[in-house]
């Protein structure tokens, strides 16, 4: 599925609306739906600022595995622009869990406080120094500014990998205590898969 939108084409996989269709549809308790709103709330601040910054988007690319923003073609605006258009998703996660916390506090309703902790789920799980992950994304162009890049994406490589170790770790002990949840040891096997087959956004 193909469409155009400001000069933006969006484009849609059919696996990725398959699974969000069948996700929607089977989840009774709406928490499929909150994902979603979370993500999107993410996704818009990256595209927020890129508009700020005058880099409106040239394709947003949509599959099961994640969602690709392509920047329009403009003059390179720099390694701290990238930054912070990278940490722009998480920190809509942040500001969105504060305020739906906020909200709860005055009309406790069930949904915003699941609407609350997706969001700060999203915020705490991208900001990681973990080169796929907007945190790590952060980190490669901030060190762009002191290293060369080689040495730069060196170090976000090593740092990328300690990383992931308490997180697989944390996955391991989710699955434990659950017998059955193994959503974040294999979102850690997913992110050591990239690092290892070096597909990261910008190295």
């Amino acid at each position: 599925m193909e469409f155009t939108i400001k000069n933006c084409r969006i484009e849609i996989s059919f696996l990725f609306f398959a699974t969000l269709t069948f996700s929607l549809l089977c989840d009774r308790s709406g928490i499929a739906g909150i994902g979603v709103l979370a993500a999107i709330l993410h996704e818009s601040g990256h595209i927020l600022l890129m508009n700020i910054f005058g880099i409106p988007p040239r394709k947003i690319k949509m599959n099961p595995f994640g969602i690709d923003i392509v920047e329009g073609d403009r003059a390179y605006p720099g390694r701290l622009t990238d930054a912070l258009i990278a940490l722009a998703g998480p920190t809509a996660n942040l500001l969105s869990f504060f305020a739906l916390l906020a909200w709860f506090s005055v009309w406790p309703q069930r949904y915003l406080s699941f609407l609350s902790a997706a969001n700060l789920g999203l915020f705490l799980f991208n900001i990681l120094p973990i080169e796929p992950l907007d945190g790590g994304q952060a980190l490669y162009s901030f060190l762009c500014l002191r290293f060369p890049e080689a040495q730069a994406a060196h170090i976000t490589e090593v740092v990328s990998f300690f990383a992931l170790f308490p997180l697989a770790a944390a996955g391991f002990l989710a699955l434990f205590r659950s017998g059955y949840n193994f959503t974040l040891l294999l979102a850690a096997g997913y992110l050591a898969a990239l690092l290892l087959l070096k597909k990261g956004r910008y190295f």
